[in-house]
This record gives structure tokens, C-alpha cells and sequence, in this order.
């Protein structure tokens, strides 16, 4: 059952997607179809997974109609630091634009720039972080609506000194736990086997591994087992 379902991508970012293609290499992945351009969606949830689910949802809601198994995968992900009280959290974005009362992302230098200020406002050199992603999985199966939230983190501390030219966002300031060097320093393969994103993909596999295989059982076991394993897909 596994190789029939689709997964549509709302993300046009080839590395996400590439490894997106590489966890779950035996599903249809369709990445960032032309049906979701032009979605306004407003992620106005107070954590990463509410964030992820309404993105999930909104992208589901323009492919419903189609008949077959399918399920869409959103994810929203940044950084908590602690000596920031979890700045910039669910903003790690646009953290540099709050302040001006800005709703768009930032650029990378200047998020850095700001998270630098902030420590230093405080006299903090570095602080415990964590890097966070939550992954919504929203669609059905064997003709049930399917909805789960997934969640993969990295733990580690902020640096106030960039280091690093490789990765993106927060990745020059950030030494992961039992690392000498950010991520901004490890090679892209490196940081992609232990990245937060990953751990979350992971994380998603599994749930589907779970879902699929209850779902083949009831195909093989008869209509008694259909009901008990769909209670469990709602």
C-alpha cells in the first residue's frame, strides 16, 4: 500500500524536498504543485505544530476532491534559546522585523545580528538552544482523514561570533551537543543526520509505517478490524 500514496509537498525548497525524497523514497512524493501557488496562508498558531497543521490543512483543502489516498506534509520549524526566554521561537524568521512591526521574514544576517544583540544585552557570550520542526501530515487513507503532528529536535548552544559559511538561518551560531563546530561548519551531509528536520521526518515515517501497515491488516483480516483500525486513523 505504501508505494500508492502521495505526498504533496507545499515547499519549493529543493533541499528539504531532496530529503524529503530520500526518508521516503517508496511514496509518490509531489513536490510543490502548481494548485497550491497563490494560497494566502496566515500561520497566526502560537507553537511550530499548530503552525504546520494549519498550513497542512490549508494545502488539503484545494485536493480533498481527488478520490485517492493522499496526504499533504507542511512543516514550520526555528529556534528556541533559553537565555532568551525561547526567543525567537514560532518568529525565527522575521525576528529581526518584530520590532518594527514587520510581518515579513528577515534576512539571515540580520536574524543573526539581532539574536547577537539580544545576548549581548544581557551579557550572555552563549545560552542553551534548541532547534525545532514539527511536521503536520493531513489527508486520508483508505478513504480516512488522517491528521498527525510530528515534532524533532536539536539540542545545543548559541555562539554570539559567527562561524561558518554552510547551512542557512540561525546554523553559524549554533554548536550542536557533542560538536566543536556550528552548523554553519559542518558539511551539508553532516548536518542533514542530525537535523532537527530529519528527526521529525523520521518521526513522520514511522507514524505512516504504523498507519499503512494497521490499514493492510484490515484489508486481509475483514470488515470487524476495518472499524476498530479507522476509530484509530480519526
Amino acid at each position: 500500500m505504501k508505494g500508492r500514496i502521495k505526498i504533496f509537498i507545499g515547499s519549493s525548497n529543493q533541499g528539504k524536498i531532496k530529503e524529503i525524497q530520500k526518508i521516503f523514497s517508496d511514496y509518490e512524493i509531489v513536490p510543490n504543485p502548481d494548485i497550491f501557488e497563490g494560497l494566502n496562508i496566515e500561520e497566526n498558531g502560537s507553537t511550530f505544530e499548530e503552525n504546520a497543521l494549519i498550513k497542512a490543512k490549508s494545502f488539503y483543502g484545494v485536493l480533498k476532491s481527488i478520490p485517492d489516498d493522499l496526504l499533504v506534509m507542511s512543516d514550520d520549524s526555528g529556534l528556541h534559546i533559553e537565555g532568551l526566554n525561547g526567543e525567537p521561537g514560532i518568529y525565527s524568521a522575521r525576528y529581526a522585523n518584530l520590532n518594527n512591526g514587520i510581518c515579513e521574514n528577515a534576512t539571515d544576517i540580520a536574524n543573526i545580528e539581532c539574536v547577537i544583540q539580544n545576548l549581548h544585552k544581557k551579557s550572555i557570550r552563549s545560552s542553551k538552544a534548541t532547534f525545532v520542526a514539527a511536521i503536520a501530515l493531513v489527508g486520508k487513507i483508505r478513504g480516512k482523514y488522517v491528521e498527525k503532528v510530528v515534532r524533532g529536535e536539536l539540542e545545543g548552544k548559541i555562539i554570539d561570533s559567527p562561524r561558518g559559511e554552510n547551512g542557512f538561518g540561525y546554523d553559524p551560531l549554533f554548536i550542536p551537543i557533542g560538536y566543536e563546530r556550528t552548523l554553519g561548519e559542518l558539511e551539508e551531509r553532516e548536518k542533514n543526520q542530525i537535523s532537527h528536520r530529519k528527526n521529525a521526518l523520521q518521526n513522520a515515517r514511522i507514524f505512516l509505517e504504523q498507519i499503512t501497515r494497521y490499514s493492510l491488516q484490515v484489508y486481509q483480516r475483514g470488515f470487524c478490524f476495518e472499524i476498530r483500525v479507522l476509530e484509530h486513523l480519526k
